[in-house]
Formats: C-alpha cells, sequence, structure tokens
C-alpha cells in the first residue's frame, strides 16, 4: 500500500477513535497522554500523526468542509431560499451527529493554530454559505441591506450561535428544527417579492 494512503488512513482510524473518546470525556478534559492511553499508542505516535492537539479540532471543522461540498451542495436548487434552509438544516444535522463534545471541542477551539485559521473565508463552508447570498442577491430573490459576504458573515456567527446554546443546554432540544425556524425567519425578512 502507498505510504501516503497508509498514513491518512491511519490518521482517520485515530481520529475515529479519538472522536468516541471527546465524546465520552470532553475536549477540555483530554490530554495528549490521556488520549494515548485510551489509544494504547505513544506520545510520538500522537504527535506523528497530529503534531498539535489543535489538529484534531481542524479535523472537526474540515469533516464539515468536506460534508458540504460532497454531500449538501447536491441538494441545492435554484431557489436561494430554499438553499439556505436547506444549508442551516444539514448544518445542525451535522453538529447533532458529532454530538455535544465535538461541538464544544469546536467552540473551544483557537481561532488559529499552526498553519489554521478557522474563521477562514476561503474555507468551503463559508464560501457555499456566501454563494447561497451572491446567488440569492443577483437572481433578486433576497433583498439585501449589507453585501453578500457581510451577511454571510452574520449568518455563520449566528449558526455558531445557536450551536452553542445547543451544546451548553447539554443538546436537549432538536437542533434541526431549531435552525430550520430560525432560516425560515432569517429567509422572511430578505424576499424581495414574498408570494
Amino acid at each position: 500500500m502507498n505510504p501516503e494512503i497508509k498514513h491518512r488512513a491511519r490518521k482517520q482510524e485515530l481520529f475515529q477513535q479519538i472522536n468516541q473518546l471527546i465524546e465520552k470525556e470532553g475536549f477540555a478534559n483530554l490530554t495528549i497522554r490521556k488520549i494515548c492511553k485510551n489509544l494504547d499508542i505513544s506520545i510520538g505516535t500522537f504527535y506523528h500523526y497530529f503534531p498539535d492537539k489543535s489538529d484534531i479540532a481542524w479535523i472537526l471543522f474540515s469533516d464539515i468542509d468536506n460534508y458540504f461540498e460532497t454531500e449538501v451542495v447536491k441538494e441545492f436548487s435554484d431557489k436561494e431560499p430554499d438553499n439556505l434552509i436547506t444549508f442551516s438544516m444539514e448544518y445542525g444535522a451535522f453538529i447533532m451527529k458529532r454530538g455535544v463534545e465535538n461541538c464544544r471541542c469546536i467552540n473551544l477551539a483557537p481561532l488559529k493554530s499552526k498553519g489554521h485559521s478557522y474563521l477562514d473565508e476561503g474555507r468551503s463552508i463559508f464560501l457555499n454559505l456566501y454563494g447561497i447570498f451572491q446567488r440569492g442577491t443577483e437572481k433578486e430573490q433576497f433583498a439585501l441591506t449589507g453585501d453578500s459576504l457581510e451577511t454571510a458573515r452574520m449568518y455563520m456567527i449566528l449558526l455558531r450561535g445557536y450551536c452553542t446554546d445547543w451544546a451548553k443546554r447539554e443538546g436537549n432540544y432538536d437542533l434541526v428544527d431549531a435552525l430550520k425556524r430560525f432560516s425560515i425567519l432569517f429567509c422572511k425578512s430578505l424576499i424581495n417579492n414574498p408570494s
């Protein structure tokens, strides 16, 4: 097997185990020693695959980017308000699937770490959201008071806020339903010609 493919496969396998550990123990409670003990690996092995503990959070961010790029975008139609609702519900579904502790991990992640910027507007999830507002404005489906970039930034902050609230409340409500209701209300405030 190609060494690079083997490395990626092993890293993904370790990440899946770490992911389960995050749900069980909480990201803030995990030390590298604890991870290594639970996974029965050496500290050197951990650092071989994850140069920094924050790399674990980066993988979570990469997973949501990949999910939106490969799965969610396929569901989009030519109606941008519908796409915004789909985007929001899929965001909530992804967060719920990952669980409360993973959501906390993402919220605890530093804004930047060794070569990664978690708020990078070049990430595909943000670009997809920005595209919805941009296309919606061009098609006159949205009447924005600001520009598309500003609206996408604001909307992403609101989505993250909902997810933070959901995690603080131990996931005791349906995040998908909450984000659906929120996105419908948000769309109504932006629609040019409601029918």
